[in-house]
Protein backbone atom coordinates (compact mmCIF):
# COMPACT_ATOMS: atom_id res chain seq x y z
CA UNK A 1 0.00 0.00 0.00
CA UNK A 2 1.51 2.85 -1.05
CA UNK A 3 2.56 5.66 2.05
CA UNK A 4 0.83 8.88 1.11
CA UNK A 5 2.51 12.11 1.71
CA UNK A 6 0.91 15.24 3.10
CA UNK A 7 1.13 18.39 1.20
CA UNK A 8 1.15 21.25 3.37
CA UNK A 9 -0.48 24.49 2.62
CA UNK A 10 -0.30 27.38 5.05
CA UNK A 11 -2.78 30.41 4.78
CA UNK A 12 -1.75 33.23 6.56
CA UNK A 13 -3.74 35.53 7.71
CA UNK A 14 -3.34 39.59 8.38
CA UNK A 15 -3.21 39.13 12.00
CA UNK A 16 -0.36 36.53 11.39
CA UNK A 17 1.26 36.62 15.12
CA UNK A 18 5.07 37.00 13.95
CA UNK A 19 3.99 40.39 12.36
CA UNK A 20 2.11 41.54 15.19
CA UNK A 21 3.54 44.93 16.75
CA UNK A 22 5.90 44.53 19.37
CA UNK A 23 3.86 44.77 22.70
CA UNK A 24 3.24 41.57 25.06
CA UNK A 25 -0.53 42.47 25.15
CA UNK A 26 -1.00 42.69 21.73
CA UNK A 27 -3.56 39.76 20.59
CA UNK A 28 -2.96 37.94 17.38
CA UNK A 29 -4.73 35.05 14.94
CA UNK A 30 -4.57 31.71 14.98
CA UNK A 31 -2.94 30.91 11.42
CA UNK A 32 -5.00 28.64 9.05
CA UNK A 33 -3.21 25.35 8.16
CA UNK A 34 -4.74 23.17 5.28
CA UNK A 35 -3.60 19.75 4.38
CA UNK A 36 -4.13 17.43 1.89
CA UNK A 37 -2.66 13.96 0.32
CA UNK A 38 -1.38 13.94 -2.96
CA UNK A 39 -0.75 10.03 -4.43
CA UNK A 40 1.67 11.73 -6.86
CA UNK A 41 3.93 12.29 -4.56
CA UNK A 42 4.23 8.86 -3.30
CA UNK A 43 7.53 7.38 -2.90
CA UNK A 44 8.71 10.85 -4.64
CA UNK A 45 10.56 13.67 -3.68
CA UNK A 46 12.70 14.29 0.03
CA UNK A 47 14.08 10.49 -0.72
CA UNK A 48 16.90 12.47 -0.19
CA UNK A 49 16.28 13.38 3.10
CA UNK A 50 16.47 9.73 4.59
CA UNK A 51 20.07 10.40 5.93
CA UNK A 52 21.55 8.35 8.29
CA UNK A 53 24.31 9.64 10.48
CA UNK A 54 26.76 7.45 9.66
CA UNK A 55 27.05 6.59 5.94
CA UNK A 56 30.60 4.88 4.34
CA UNK A 57 31.06 3.61 0.74
CA UNK A 58 33.96 1.61 0.34
CA UNK A 59 36.22 0.99 -2.82
CA UNK A 60 34.27 3.92 -4.54
CA UNK A 61 35.78 4.51 -7.83
CA UNK A 62 34.80 7.70 -10.25
CA UNK A 63 35.82 9.01 -13.41
CA UNK A 64 36.97 12.54 -14.49
CA UNK A 65 34.02 13.33 -16.19
CA UNK A 66 32.09 12.28 -12.69
CA UNK A 67 34.27 14.42 -10.60
CA UNK A 68 33.16 17.35 -12.76
CA UNK A 69 30.04 16.57 -13.12
CA UNK A 70 29.79 16.71 -9.04
CA UNK A 71 31.81 19.76 -8.67
CA UNK A 72 29.54 21.59 -11.08
CA UNK A 73 26.19 20.15 -9.20
CA UNK A 74 27.72 21.05 -6.09
CA UNK A 75 28.63 24.64 -7.27
CA UNK A 76 25.11 24.97 -8.13
CA UNK A 77 24.02 24.48 -4.60
CA UNK A 78 26.64 27.27 -3.14
CA UNK A 79 29.48 24.78 -2.77
CA UNK A 80 27.27 23.30 0.03
CA UNK A 81 28.11 18.87 0.49
CA UNK A 82 26.08 16.65 -0.77
CA UNK A 83 22.32 15.86 1.02
CA UNK A 84 22.73 19.77 2.41
CA UNK A 85 20.39 22.00 0.90
CA UNK A 86 21.95 26.33 0.21
CA UNK A 87 20.25 28.81 1.61
CA UNK A 88 21.21 32.89 0.73
CA UNK A 89 20.85 35.08 3.49
CA UNK A 90 22.08 38.68 4.42
CA UNK A 91 25.13 37.08 6.15
CA UNK A 92 26.18 35.26 2.66
CA UNK A 93 25.30 31.29 1.50
CA UNK A 94 24.29 28.96 4.53
CA UNK A 95 24.01 25.14 3.95
CA UNK A 96 21.64 23.31 6.11
CA UNK A 97 20.19 19.62 7.04
CA UNK A 98 17.87 18.12 9.04
CA UNK A 99 18.41 14.97 10.97
CA UNK A 100 16.07 12.67 12.22
CA UNK A 101 16.06 11.36 15.78
CA UNK A 102 13.81 11.29 18.56
CA UNK A 103 14.05 12.50 22.48
CA UNK A 104 17.30 14.13 21.82
CA UNK A 105 17.84 17.32 24.37
CA UNK A 106 18.65 20.61 22.65
CA UNK A 107 22.49 20.14 24.01
CA UNK A 108 22.37 16.53 22.64
CA UNK A 109 21.39 18.04 19.01
CA UNK A 110 23.90 20.93 19.21
CA UNK A 111 26.61 18.16 19.79
CA UNK A 112 25.30 15.90 16.73
CA UNK A 113 25.83 19.18 14.29
CA UNK A 114 29.15 19.85 16.03
CA UNK A 115 29.98 16.42 15.23
CA UNK A 116 29.46 17.15 11.39
CA UNK A 117 31.09 20.49 11.54
CA UNK A 118 28.03 22.70 11.96
CA UNK A 119 25.99 24.25 14.41
CA UNK A 120 22.23 24.33 15.23
CA UNK A 121 20.76 26.36 12.29
CA UNK A 122 18.41 29.65 13.25
CA UNK A 123 15.89 30.16 10.19
CA UNK A 124 16.52 33.79 8.47
CA UNK A 125 12.80 33.91 7.12
CA UNK A 126 9.87 31.96 6.90
CA UNK A 127 11.09 30.44 3.68
CA UNK A 128 13.56 28.50 5.54
CA UNK A 129 10.92 27.86 8.15
CA UNK A 130 8.38 26.09 5.98
CA UNK A 131 11.28 24.20 4.23
CA UNK A 132 12.43 22.63 7.41
CA UNK A 133 8.80 22.16 8.18
CA UNK A 134 7.18 20.31 5.23
CA UNK A 135 10.31 17.98 4.67
CA UNK A 136 10.06 16.90 8.49
CA UNK A 137 6.47 16.44 8.36
CA UNK A 138 6.87 14.25 5.18
CA UNK A 139 9.21 12.30 6.41
CA UNK A 140 7.72 11.21 10.14
CA UNK A 141 3.69 11.04 8.84
CA UNK A 142 1.63 10.24 10.18
CA UNK A 143 3.54 11.20 13.28
CA UNK A 144 3.81 14.75 14.75
CA UNK A 145 6.64 16.31 16.41
CA UNK A 146 9.14 19.00 17.13
CA UNK A 147 12.25 19.98 15.42
CA UNK A 148 15.39 21.80 17.66
CA UNK A 149 16.38 25.20 16.15
CA UNK A 150 19.48 26.82 16.89
CA UNK A 151 17.37 29.83 19.54
CA UNK A 152 18.14 30.26 22.65
CA UNK A 153 16.78 32.88 25.51
CA UNK A 154 18.62 36.25 25.96
CA UNK A 155 20.20 35.95 30.00
CA UNK A 156 18.37 39.01 30.46
CA UNK A 157 14.86 37.58 29.64
CA UNK A 158 15.70 34.26 31.05
CA UNK A 159 13.30 34.78 34.48
CA UNK A 160 10.15 36.80 32.83
CA UNK A 161 7.51 36.33 30.10
CA UNK A 162 6.59 38.62 27.91
CA UNK A 163 7.45 41.98 28.90
CA UNK A 164 7.65 45.67 27.39
CA UNK A 165 11.70 44.85 27.37
CA UNK A 166 11.82 41.28 26.53
CA UNK A 167 9.10 40.84 23.51
CA UNK A 168 8.44 38.42 20.80
CA UNK A 169 11.22 40.31 18.88
CA UNK A 170 13.93 40.82 21.62
CA UNK A 171 13.64 37.66 24.08
CA UNK A 172 15.56 34.64 21.96
CA UNK A 173 18.61 35.60 19.70
CA UNK A 174 19.79 33.34 16.92
CA UNK A 175 23.05 31.24 17.96
CA UNK A 176 24.44 29.80 14.77
CA UNK A 177 26.11 33.36 13.82
CA UNK A 178 24.94 33.30 9.97
CA UNK A 179 20.66 34.02 10.68
CA UNK A 180 19.75 37.85 11.62
CA UNK A 181 16.94 39.78 12.38
CA UNK A 182 13.18 38.62 13.29
CA UNK A 183 11.83 37.24 10.02
CA UNK A 184 12.50 34.22 11.18
CA UNK A 185 10.64 34.61 14.30
CA UNK A 186 7.54 33.10 13.23
CA UNK A 187 5.94 32.39 17.01
CA UNK A 188 2.82 30.79 17.83
CA UNK A 189 0.42 32.84 19.04
CA UNK A 190 1.15 34.21 22.55
CA UNK A 191 4.97 32.91 22.38
CA UNK A 192 7.32 33.37 23.54
CA UNK A 193 5.80 32.69 27.01
CA UNK A 194 8.68 31.31 29.14
CA UNK A 195 6.21 29.10 30.99
CA UNK A 196 6.72 25.91 33.44
CA UNK A 197 8.73 27.88 36.06
CA UNK A 198 10.29 30.42 33.74
CA UNK A 199 13.10 27.83 32.39
CA UNK A 200 11.87 28.33 28.39
CA UNK A 201 15.27 28.92 27.39
CA UNK A 202 15.22 27.04 24.10
CA UNK A 203 12.83 26.81 20.98
CA UNK A 204 11.89 24.12 18.87
CA UNK A 205 9.39 24.34 15.27
CA UNK A 206 6.68 22.01 15.39
CA UNK A 207 6.00 19.86 12.74
CA UNK A 208 2.41 18.13 11.76
CA UNK A 209 -0.37 17.33 8.79
CA UNK A 210 -2.23 19.22 10.78
CA UNK A 211 -3.15 22.99 11.95
CA UNK A 212 -1.57 21.99 15.22
CA UNK A 213 0.09 19.76 17.86
CA UNK A 214 -1.43 19.86 21.54
CA UNK A 215 -2.38 23.55 21.00
CA UNK A 216 1.19 24.17 19.04
CA UNK A 217 0.74 25.52 15.72
CA UNK A 218 2.19 24.10 12.91
CA UNK A 219 5.41 25.52 11.20
CA UNK A 220 5.60 27.70 14.17
CA UNK A 221 8.26 28.31 17.00
CA UNK A 222 7.44 27.26 20.74
CA UNK A 223 9.90 28.13 23.86
CA UNK A 224 10.78 25.28 25.96
CA UNK A 225 12.72 24.31 28.10
CA UNK A 226 16.01 22.74 26.56
CA UNK A 227 16.29 19.23 28.12
CA UNK A 228 12.02 19.23 27.98
CA UNK A 229 10.63 15.44 28.15
CA UNK A 230 7.74 15.16 25.86
CA UNK A 231 7.57 11.72 26.93
CA UNK A 232 7.41 12.13 30.48
CA UNK A 233 4.91 14.71 30.38
CA UNK A 234 2.46 13.01 28.32
CA UNK A 235 3.26 15.23 25.25
CA UNK A 236 4.27 12.81 22.77
CA UNK A 237 2.59 13.84 19.72
CA UNK A 238 5.03 16.59 20.00
CA UNK A 239 8.09 14.66 21.32
CA UNK A 240 11.26 15.56 19.32
CA UNK A 241 11.98 14.35 16.20
CA UNK A 242 14.93 16.35 14.34
CA UNK A 243 16.97 18.73 14.39
CA UNK A 244 18.25 20.82 11.87
CA UNK A 245 22.34 21.66 11.47
CA UNK A 246 23.86 24.53 9.58
CA UNK A 247 27.15 25.72 8.45
CA UNK A 248 28.90 27.46 5.54
CA UNK A 249 29.50 26.08 2.38
CA UNK A 250 33.13 24.93 1.34
CA UNK A 251 35.29 27.61 0.32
Amino acid sequence: MLRHLPILLILVTPGYCMFRPQSPKQQCVDPKAYFSVDENQSRQSYNEENDEFFHVEENLEVSQNQLIQRDMVQESNGNCEEGWKNFKRPSGKWCMKIFYEDSITQSTAEQRCQAQGATLSGLQNQLESLYVTYTVSTHIYPSTGSIWVGLKRQTSCEKVGLTRNCTWATSFLWTDNSATGTHGLGWACNQPDNARNRSQNCATLTASYTGSVLGSQTALLDDVSCDFDYVKMDRKDRDIKAYICGKKPKA
